[in-house]
């Protein structure tokens, strides 16, 4: 630790620390290395000089993460706090580009490249994106190559294809664009990243673990990963290493819902069901209707001749089934997609509370539709609370208040 500080104050008085973490801070970016780039634009940011740039910074990260509303919120506070008004109408543009409703914006596209041609790699990527994420993997397969015929080593490019070609069901022509976008950017976490799920979907579950092992010798704090790795693990029938894994993700982040309901539904499997009641005890004020919880806490008292407990939990799920039918029958409705925001932000609501690992990406519409309106900030704030993720809820309110 005291030898890592004392290379930063020396690379630092170098480059200047702003300056150095800033720029550590766009390579990771290039790199997939999303977390480690949100921490370091973050500590750019206190930084007045940098300020802005980090700012940037952070809603280029929201946005190759896909959180639309991340970036949306950061973007209504951004001019306020040095951003310039062409980079953040830039920035717009890149996310109507990406998730936005109307077709025309990506008519937008060649005038923006003339604009901003060192952009011209997130601007595509932006293009491919968009058609990626809205289930038209051919038109996004038509942009990249597009992409790549104009950039051949452009590794991002190439592990975007081998998404896309994922998607159609080509996976050995997916594994190999993965790979080779491995060898053109060793460091490329997201092709890393893709090859590995890819290999678990195929059933190749040791070659999976293998890659994510490997992964979290460079990023053992990477929750997401390590739960993605027991999934894994369960998959492959390797049951009571995944135990191990959900209990040192719990050990890294106590309120974790994903591990602690994991955790606690292969334990029931096992019979262990004072265990379960155990594990799950700690969500459960925070996640008082949820109906998974309710349902295995249910199950659990009543092997533990608990009656009245048991029961008590049963009608919370019973309760929570019958409103999450009613809302599965309002968004398979014909005019789901041209619901106003008034009608996705109950959505939201109704998903938070019986569902809430559900409710995002209701949430998300509702911020798009109503244009970043507070009360569905304050919905988003919401969930990042439940998610346990006080940083972001903090930004959330931030956008909410527009301050």
């Amino acid at each position: 630790m005291f030898l890592s500080l004392v290379v930063l104050i020396g690379i630092g008085a170098y480059w200047g620390i702003p300056t150095y973490l800033l720029h550590r801070g766009e390579n990771a970016l290039q790199a997939g290395h999303y977390d480690d780039a949100e921490r370091y634009f973050e500590l750019s940011q206190s930084w007045p000089s940098q300020r802005s740039a980090a700012i940037l910074g952070r809603i280029k990260v929201a946005r190759f993460t896909g959180e639309t509303s991340r970036a949306l919120a950061m973007l209504a506070t951004a001019r306020a706090q040095g951003v310039s008004e062409s980079q953040s109408k830039l920035e717009r543009s890149l996310l109507q580009i990406q998730c936005g409703h109307s077709e025309s914006i990506v008519d937008e596209v060649p005038s923006l490249l003339v604009q901003f041609p060192e952009r011209g790699s997130e601007i595509l990527e932006a293009v491919v994106t968009r058609f990626a994420t809205r289930g038209d993997p051919e038109r996004a397969l038509q942009h990249v190559n597009d992409w790549i015929e104009a950039d051949p080593g452009n590794a991002r490019a190439l592990a975007l294809k081998g998404e896309i070609l994922a998607t159609l069901g080509k996976t050995t022509e997916a594994e190999s664009f993965f790979r080779q976008a491995i060898r053109l950017n060793p460091a490329l976490q997201k092709a890393r990243y893709s090859l590995a799920r890819l290999l678990k979907l195929l059933g190749r579950y040791d070659e999976a673990i293998e890659l994510f092992d490997a992964e979290l010798q460079h990023t053992p704090q990477d929750v997401r990963l390590r739960l993605l790795r027991c999934d894994t693990l369960l998959q492959a029938r390797r049951n009571q290493e995944a135990i191990e894994g959900l209990r040192e993700v719990i050990k890294l982040d106590d309120l974790n819902f994903p591990a602690r309901h994991s955790l606690a539904s292969e334990l029931a499997e096992q019979g262990e069901y004072a265990e379960v009641i155990e594990t799950l005890q700690p969500l459960v004020n925070e996640f008082s209707n949820d109906t998974s919880i309710n349902y295995l806490l249910a199950t659990a008292y009543d092997d533990q001749g608990n009656r009245e407990r048991a029961e008590q939990y049963m009608q919370r799920y019973l309760d929570g089934r019958k409103h999450l039918d009613e809302l599965a029958l309002q968004t398979q409705g014909d005019d789901i997609d041209s619901a106003g925001s008034r009608v996705l932000i109950e959505i939201a609501k109704g998903y938070l509370k019986y569902q809430w690992d559900q409710s995002e990406v209701w949430i998300v519409k509702a911020i798009q539709r109503s244009s970043g309106s507070p009360e569905s900030f304050l919905l988003m704030a919401e969930f990042q609370r439940k998610k346990g993720d006080k940083e972001r809820e903090a930004e959330y309110r931030r956008a909410a208040r527009n301050d």
